[in-house]
């Protein structure tokens, strides 16, 4: 019998854990992690004063609001003496661009529901615990697992723990995946499958509840099986997962954006994956291209998600990021996440560039939109991205990402023959997270602080929204929805086959039926 980690087991590397709050901040993540907790600690009385305010007085008194923060003893210390662009106070280049060997991975917390286990690890313990996770991910035998408690004290240690909390369960094996095809894992990680090779695109796993349906849940590495390469589109934590990073082979190819230094908004991901011992982790700019079996992967332009789609106040502080073209020999896709455009360029352009060398067919693109404004950063995870946001511009609604209507518009710009929408939940696991809308019969409640609301069509629409646009527009692109354990199945120039499989087959229903559009694939 093999062995395998249960899969309402859920794994987190953190640089410490002395406070519930540093349990939920993940060591990859740039504006959710450690680097930027000093700046949103120094936000706290902001969100303090706004809540008290409400959102109408709040944005009349946007600018004395800022004005009073940046005078408080925290955020004061965080600053350049009184020097002011943009009529804000100058952070210090410490703060913007922190030393990134000041947080190291020193924890791994596991959780399964209300029940953690903090895991203290060594420098040096690191590989070892990383092979435990990618052998159990395969499914263990009890002899393999012998062998590695020999090899390491702290595996040997960390395994009695498993079992005694039940954390090891039978491994039922990995279910078959369409090759040529594609598996929409949920939010933004999909698996692109050839006949030689399989690319991951931002492996994000969640754990089960005792809540979830039987026949219904989420994806685990188990379930998926061996991967040749990873492809990380950009490092905030629903993107680039140490946690789940930390359950495939440490030889595994892992391309990642190339980040010159760590900053604020972005993570030196090559530095972090090479703390765990990851082995093949490489860095690439865009156009560059690198070869997995039969499967060619470039790095394109990662435009948008940044404080504004105007200019900021700190030249070279960016999400930085990389968008992904996958060419197979039986079809390609663009994997765009959650860009769109800002003050460096605009992702219509990649499009056109691209159709000039060649139509795509498939595009995974983020449809949230994000049309916030800034003042308000403070109630979504972009937190720390208000100190880059001018003065003048702190109560101007920005659009962060592409909405329903640009994704489309990218689809068509490339030549797609569809357009799929991702990287915002899409099931129970990730909305009771704060990611994505609700569907009628989701079980549980959203974790505090997120919203309540069953869809916000400024941050979280319905990914039915793409299919309404298109039948508005009556031209482009077929909207293609896939729901988290669908696979598209592609052979030839035909339209793909939407598969399913038992186990991972979406229970819910859909909106109204004036909300959803037809499909012309054939669906098994």
């Amino acid at each position: 019998m093999r062995l395998t980690l249960h899969r309402g087991v859920s794994l987190a590397v953190l640089a410490s854990a002395r406070t519930e709050a540093e349990h939920h901040e993940d060591l990859g993540c740039s504006i959710q992690g450690p680097t930027s907790r000093p700046v949103r600690h120094a936000h706290l009385p902001l969100k303090q004063r706004l809540a008290e305010l409400g959102p109408e007085q709040s944005l009349r008194e946007a600018k004395a609001l800022i004005r009073w923060m940046e005078d408080t003893p925290r955020y004061a210390a965080l600053c350049e003496d009184s020097k002011r662009r943009g009529g804000r106070r100058v952070l210090r280049q410490d703060v913007l661009f922190p030393d990134a060997s000041k947080h190291k991975p020193r924890i791994l917390h596991l959780r399964q529901e209300e029940m953690g286990l903090d895991f203290p690890v060594k420098v040096r313990e690191w590989p070892a615990l990383n092979e435990l996770f990618a052998t159990l991910a395969r499914g263990a035998t009890r002899a393999e697992l012998r062998t590695l408690s020999a090899s390491s004290p702290a595996v040997g240690e960390l395994l009695a723990d498993l079992s005694s909390a039940g954390w090891l369960v039978r491994h039922e094996g990995p279910f078959p995946i369409p090759a040529p095809g594609a598996l929409f894992v949920g939010h933004n990680t999909v698996l692109v499958a050839s006949q030689q090779a399989r690319v991951l695109v931002d492996p994000y796993f969640r754990p089960a509840s005792a809540i979830d349906r039987p026949d219904y849940q989420p994806l685990q590495p188990r379930d998926i099986g061996p991967v040749d390469a990873v492809l990380i589109t950009h490092s905030h934590g629903d993107h680039f997962h140490l946690g789940s990073l930390l359950q495939l082979p440490r030889d595994t190819r892992i391309l990642v954006p190339t980040v010159e230094r760590e900053s604020l908004f972005s993570t030196d991901c090559v530095l972090r994956l090479q703390q765990l011992g990851f082995t093949r982790a490489e860095s690439l700019r865009w156009g560059e291209e690198r070869q997995i079996g039969d499967i060619t992967v470039r790095a394109l332009p990662f435009f948008g998600e940044q404080p504004t789609d105007g200019k900021g106040l700190y030249p070279g502080l960016f999400n930085e990021g990389n968008t992904w073209l996958v060419r197979t020999p039986d079809f390609s896709a663009a994997f765009y996440a959650d860009s769109g455009h800002d003050v460096r360029g605009d992702m219509r352009d990649v499009c056109q560039q691209l159709h000039q060398e060649s139509p795509v067919d498939v595009l995974f693109c983020g449809v949230r939109g994000f049309r916030l404004k800034p003042l308000f950063f403070g109630y979504t995870t972009l937190d720390a991205y208000l100190v880059d946001v001018p003065m003048d511009e702190l109560a101007t609604p920005q659009q962060l990402m592409a909405a329903p209507e640009e994704a489309l518009h990218y689809g068509e710009l490339l030549g797609a023959r569809y357009v799929v929408p991702c990287a915002d939940g899409g099931a129970p696991w990730y909305w009771r997270e704060g990611m994505g809308p609700r569907y009628p019969g989701y079980p549980g409640e959203p974790v505090s602080g997120a919203s309540t609301l069953d869809e916000n069509p400024d941050a979280d629409p319905y990914p039915e929204r793409l299919q309404q646009v298109r039948r508005q527009v009556g031209h482009g692109p077929q909207a293609l929805l896939l729901r988290p354990g669908e696979s598209l199945g592609w052979r030839g120039r035909r339209a793909p086959e939407i598969l399913r499989q038992p186990g991972f087959t979406w229970p819910f229903g859909r909106l109204p039926s004036r909300h959803s559009g037809s499909s012309p694939l054939r669906v098994l």
